[in-house]
């Protein structure tokens, strides 16, 4: 059986021939860098038992419509208490789009981890819990702003509720957006899969798209569905990212 170093080897010799890299990055990552994981099974006991329904159920866009304060109380305690950090392996996503090897990153992490890191051509599908907006007059509000309300927050210029610029349960993705992430896929030679398995919202609605070469795989989890990959590395991201190496 291939060791992970040999592993390790193969990974920075499909990165450095690529001409066309595009990373798909799930959700296991924003866990491994420390952000919130309100379905974490422990997590989403203790959420329900203090509030009286499911992080499912909370971070909904029919229970932000008619219960916004309960809402934001989830939200504010819950979802953006813990941001995560941006670690070693995160910047090396960073410098491979500097060398020009990584074209962009596509991703359904609300964290907006890739663009800490310094990535600038990166598809949040998501939206991102750094990004927040009046609903009437759109008007543009920081992080801070939600951390630093009591109650609802509201627009200081039209009073109406300022919301996170995210998708919730019960939402629509933006289509434009997915067609545009999904051009970069096609045009790819080598696609980047961590944490995530092959059989997840992320790489089902992207991997019908990929007509490239190279496959390559990087989760801390078996799952049936690895044999698709061309090259499989299992362990934690971050951890097998500091092990590349640019040419």
């Amino acid at each position: 059986m291939e060791k992970n170093m040999d592993k390790i080897n193969r990974l920075n010799k499909i990165i450095n021939n690529s001409s066309y890299l595009v990373c798909l990055m799930g959700v296991w990552v924003s866990y491994e860098c420390g952000c919130t994981n309100y379905r974490d099974e422990s997590d989403s006991y203790d959420i329900e038992a203090k509030y009286g329904y499911s992080p499912d159920e909370l971070f909904n866009a029919a229970f932000f419509n008619t219960r916004p304060g309960q809402f934001f109380e989830f939200y504010r305690n819950d979802m953006i208490s813990v941001l995560g950090e941006i670690g070693e392996g995160m910047i090396r996503l960073k410098q491979l789009e500097d060398s020009g090897k990584l074209k962009c990153t596509i991703t359904r992490d609300i964290y907006s981890l890739a663009k800490r890191a310094g990535c600038r051509k990166v598809y949040e599908l998501h939206g991102s819990v750094f990004r927040n907006y009046c609903q009437r007059c759109k008007r543009v509000y920081p992080i801070e702003y939600i951390k630093n309300s009591r109650g609802i927050p509201k627009c200081e210029y039209c009073s109406s509720i300022v919301r996170p610029a995210v998708s919730m349960v019960g939402e629509m993705v933006d289509n434009g957006l997915i067609t545009r992430a999904a051009e970069e896929v096609q045009r790819a030679d080598t696609l980047l899969v961590m944490g995530s398995t092959l059989k997840t919202p992320l790489t089902e609605a992207f991997l019908k798209d990929f007509e490239g070469s190279q496959l390559v795989l990087i989760n801390s989890r078996e799952h049936y569905t690895d044999s698709r990959a061309d090259l499989v590395i299992h362990g934690k991201p971050m951890d097998i990212m500091k092990e590349v190496v640019i040419q």
